[in-house]
């Protein structure tokens, strides 16, 4: 197939020290998660008093966020098993949700160990502690750890976009795909969406070979719905760019749910050689329109390359939509039976109904389907079938 390219190796990226890092996080996060209920929903009461159906109503919490949230949790605690629905219609447990004290000497004997999960490990603290402002009043919580300390959040929120190591077959995967497009010969235009701090960017620079890649690049428009995290991108790739390079990148605002052909250089027919995008593409209202207008703006041979977690049960899955699940963006989708039935991350299967619906004729999935719920990190390369 005309521009196609195949066998992305990410050999060196799915091993064991990967999947070390993937039950540390599920370990960190079900510590959360199982605060969270027994604080929230046992300790209170709420499960005695609200039967399921009452705890799963949307009517019944103050925001989309809220809802989602709890019926999440409740969802995991079901696959597991410690939770059951009775005769009577309310939740009982039938097993131990252990509320574990997250300062015990066995996490922080690990944590003396391993000093760089401490960032990560007081983010996830961080988000616990607001999870009843989410809960109970709808809030947003990174924008209510914001409202506290601005910089604070930001500064942590960049060190998790940049150091999670579970994210790193996501960063890999564009990065190598990039190189192989670049490798195919004549200069290219890149669109990435929800480019934020410039995660990917700033990754691929820390080897010098990327170098001669970026150079490749005849024009780069690096855009996000926030201007505050263009700013925070374009500063630091300022810093680490030759300006020859840097002045082939166009930082500008741009809002997925609301692009439209011809509106900007980046979305006129046939513009663009590929189109990244970095834990984003779950988020937008509404995913036809948009792998749509994707479609359309490729040139023939281009590249969707977009990453995330695959969907699995919620007994795998849940605890790694945990941060996303208490953000208000995270939970606006618009729903579509047979090709999105579910809010947040997608499964395998609605992302290829979606695609094909889209007109992409071909994608390579990173990682096998039998391996996703070991490594849930990857993403997808997809081809229109102009």
């Amino acid at each position: 197939m005309k521009g196609r390219f195949t066998g992305i190796d990410l050999s060196d990226v799915y091993t064991d020290e990967l999947t070390t890092e993937i039950e540390t996080y599920r370990r960190f996060v079900s510590i959360f998660v199982n605060q969270i209920f027994t604080w929230h929903f046992i300790k209170t009461g709420l499960i005695r008093d609200k039967s399921y159906l009452e705890l799963i109503n949307p009517d019944f919490h103050p925001s989309p966020t809220a809802f989602h949230f709890t019926r999440k949790m409740i969802e995991y605690f079901l696959d597991k098993g410690t939770l059951i629905v009775a005769d009577n219609g309310f939740l009982t447990m039938v097993g131990l949700i252990e509320d574990e004290d997250p300062d015990d000497e066995k996490l922080n004997s690990f944590l003396d160990q391993n000093p760089g999960k401490r960032n990560f490990y007081g983010i996830l603290k961080n988000i616990r502690d607001v999870a009843d402002q989410v809960l109970f009043k709808g809030e947003d919580a990174l924008l209510t750890l914001a409202n506290d300390n601005f910089r604070q959040a930001m500064k942590l929120w960049e060190d998790l976009m940049l150091t999670a190591k579970v994210k790193q077959p996501c960063h890999q995967l564009i990065l190598r795909a990039l190189c192989k497009k670049v490798a195919m010969g004549h200069p290219i235009t890149v669109f990435e969406g929800g480019a934020g701090i410039g995660s990917i960017l700033r990754d691929g620079l820390n080897d010098p070979d990327f170098l001669p890649v970026l150079d490749k690049i005849e024009k780069y428009y690096f855009t996000d719905i926030s201007l505050s995290l263009i700013k925070m991108g374009r500063e630091a790739l300022r810093d680490k760019l030759p300006a020859p390079i840097f002045d082939r990148f166009v930082f500008k605002t741009a809002d997925l749910d609301n692009l439209s052909m011809n509106d900007s250089d980046f979305t006129r027919e046939s513009s663009v050689d590929m189109i990244i995008l970095e834990h984003v593409l779950y988020d937008v209202t509404d995913l036809d329109k948009t792998l749509g207008l994707f479609n359309r703006i490729l040139k023939p041979g281009g590249f969707l390359v977009f990453t995330m977690a695959f969907r699995t049960e919620p007994k795998n899955f849940f605890l790694f939509e945990y941060l996303q699940s208490t953000f208000q963006s995270y939970n606006k989708a618009r729903l579509e039976p047979g090709y999105r039935e579910n809010i947040g991350y997608l499964t395998l299967e609605e992302w290829e109904n979606s695609l094909k619906r889209a007109d992409f004729e071909s994608f390579e999935v990173y990682p096998q389907q039998k391996n996703q719920v070991h490594w849930p990190y990857g993403g997808i390369i997809a081809t229109p079938s102009k």
